[in-house]
């Protein structure tokens, strides 16, 4: 293949693109994405209460430890940190707010071009999306050493970009005479030497070298692949904030949509693909900040004032931290559910409730392709058990085969419901030992 042959395929997908198509369940993605943006935002107004409770340890001069303290060499740290923390907090907020779900109250078949999605709506979310990712891990890179070099470099590099365009009122509010002093002693050194000085220093240069350094930080119970999912992210996030070919060649597409519709209302192709890359960007989001900045901030909090005087605040942290995972796995997962044999048969709708707790009936002709949660995109595996069993043991405990004739396991009376738990015990022994 030539230069000249890669350049002519190059033009013709440029410049002829294909239709859009709606490969997921709108539906569903907007579930997803409503579950999950009440749930950041729910952790996010939870961690600015925590910001009080680390402001007030902060505060206590008695709480911070070796050199945190007073008169210490990383005691600006103690005002520096809860600036760090507020950074975060901004830029999370605005995530949330660019990763709500659809709305499509009052859309209708002639309103529907309302929902079409262009490149000012990719552009919006994908600079969101970098922005939060880019911060984060900045933010806990920090956090993680607390080091004044480190510290230094990133707060000097970033007032040196600001200060080339900012107006003068604007430097007047910002900048005091201290700190312009101090730009100036960096503007001396020459712009390699910034790295490396007797005021800077970066050792992790790059996005993918801070990745590295936190993950490896962090404790063995992260999931393998999301360093490899962070940098994919912040890669192709790059990709509309830079202005790409590719992203506003898709992106700004003019061509006209077919219609779908369901029992909502009506949307568009390029409706449905925007919700599905929402999805995917709030949940790399949600994964962030669980998985590596709240635990970056307990790192910084032990550091300053120790484990015992900040054991609380861990708590609550490690709670939000929880809590967000556990709501990330209740999406698209894989559910059994047991029924009486021949149930099918009977051509009579049968209602399969989701752990999400969406119940979701499925009508005849039954369609394997129909077993899946429309609340939670989860999909459904169907057991048929033959005999007269009412119940079945799983982990979480007796489960009502769909069909029997009995009643649900909690609707039973309490001392048949610890009865069927004491067998349930009594068989999990017996394999034990055997």
């Amino acid at each position: 293949m030539t230069a000249n042959d890669v350049l002519d395929r190059i033009a013709n997908n440029l410049s002829e693109r294909k239709a859009s198509a709606a490969l997921s369940n709108y539906k569903v993605l907007c579930n997803n994405i409503g579950h999950l943006n009440r749930l950041l935002s729910d952790c996010l107004a939870q961690f600015v209460a925590i910001r009080r409770d680390i402001d007030a340890l902060l505060g206590n001069s008695s709480a911070l430890q070796g050199d945190f303290g007073s008169g210490q060499p990383k005691f600006p740290f103690v005002k520096i940190v809860p600036r760090i923390l507020a950074n975060g907090t901004a830029i999370i907020e605005k995530f949330t707010i660019e990763t709500q779900p659809d709305d499509r109250s009052g859309i209708s078949l002639e309103t529907v071009a309302l929902l079409k999605r262009d490149f000012l709506d990719y552009s919006s979310l994908a600079t969101a999306t970098r922005q939060t990712v880019d911060s984060l891990v900045s933010d806990s890179y920090q956090l993680h050493l607390l080091d004044p070099l480190e510290l230094n470099f990133h707060v000097l590099v970033s007032l040196n970009s600001f200060d080339k365009f900012v107006t003068p009122s604007i430097r007047n509010a910002l900048f005091t005479d201290d700190l312009v002093d101090t730009l100036a002693e960096l503007r001396k050194l020459p712009f390699k030497q910034w790295k490396q000085s007797p005021i800077t220093s970066c050792q992790q240069q790059t996005f993918a070298q801070k990745i590295d350094f936190l993950l490896s930080q962090i404790p063995s119970h992260k999931p393998p692949e999301l360093s490899d999912t962070l940098k994919d992210i912040f890669k192709f996030t790059s990709e509309f904030t830079h202005i790409g070919y590719v992203s506003t060649f898709y992106s700004s597409s003019s061509e006209s949509e077919i219609i779908f519709g369901d029992e909502h209302g009506p949307y568009l192709p390029s409706t449905e693909n925007f919700s599905e890359l929402k999805y995917e960007m709030l949940l790399v989001g949600c994964r962030l900040f669980s998985e590596v900045y709240l635990i970056s901030v307990a790192k910084a909090i032990t550091q300053i004032a120790g484990s015992n005087n900040s054991k609380e605040i861990l708590e609550k942290l490690t709670l939000i931290s929880d809590s967000l995972r556990e709501g990330i796995n209740t999406r698209n997962n894989k559910y059994f559910f047991f029924i009486k044999s021949g149930l099918t048969k009977k051509q009579e709708p049968i209602v399969l409730t989701c752990m999400c707790e969406h119940a979701n009936t499925w009508e005849p002709p039954f369609q394997a392709s129909d077993l899946f949660c429309k609340g939670c995109g989860s999909s459904f595996t169907l057991i048929e058990l033959e005999g007269d069993s009412g119940y079945v043991f799983t982990s979480t405990g007796p489960v009502k085969i769909i069909g029997a004739n009995v009643p649900d396991f909690c609707d039973l009376p309490t001392e048949e419901q610890e009865k069927m738990l004491r067998q349930m015990q009594e068989m999990s022994e017996q394999q034990k030992k055997g």
